[in-house]
């Protein structure tokens, strides 16, 4: 069980579920009032990779109710970026682009991220085709914008990663 929490928002549905359980030091919460025609969020783990993964989940509940997604299509991406902002931009995006393109929707992700001289990430994906009468959709994502977007170390060993993203819908 994943540590989420979600606030209310005018934006997505009015309420959303909070995930009880077991709370893990990586998740994802909704900002709310940032902006009219945008939904915000705030992604955090305990490693980078998780951190990754939180995010990707909370772009995935904007868009749809995850518990109405199977796992009945495997997707790998690879990425490289110059920094960890862009990496997390671009992968955000990239999801976008397969929703798009592809017409599919992911519920589950591991990530696995490489640092040199450049930053690589790999991703296993678990999702399904858009299935407009099974699916609760949610906000049709259009972009990741760069208004408050970044990512932040951890501050001291130990510590949680944590990334600030707004989604334009």
């Amino acid at each position: 069980m994943s540590g989420c929490i979600f606030l209310k928002s005018r934006i997505i549905l009015g309420y959303l579920l909070v995930t009880k359980g077991t709370p893990r030091r990586s998740g994802f919460r909704f900002l709310s009032n940032i902006a009219l025609a945008d939904i915000a969020f705030v992604a955090r783990g305990d490693s980078l990779p998780s951190l990754f993964e939180a995010a990707a989940r909370a772009l995935t509940e904007v868009m749809v109710d995850k518990r109405s997604l199977v796992g009945r299509v495997d997707r790998r991406i690879e990425l490289r970026s110059p920094t960890l902002d862009r990496l997390l931009y671009d992968f955000l995006t990239e999801l976008i682009v397969i929703k798009d393109v592809d017409s599919l929707l992911f519920k589950d992700f591991k990530v696995s991220i490489t640092s040199g001289k450049e930053q690589r990430l790999a991703c296993e994906m678990h999702g399904e085709e858009i299935d407009r009468e099974r699916h609760v959709l949610r906000n049709d994502v259009k972009a990741v914008t760069m208004h408050m977007f970044e990512v932040k170390e951890p501050a001291n060993k130990g510590g949680r990663w944590e990334a600030t993203v707004v989604l334009d819908i």
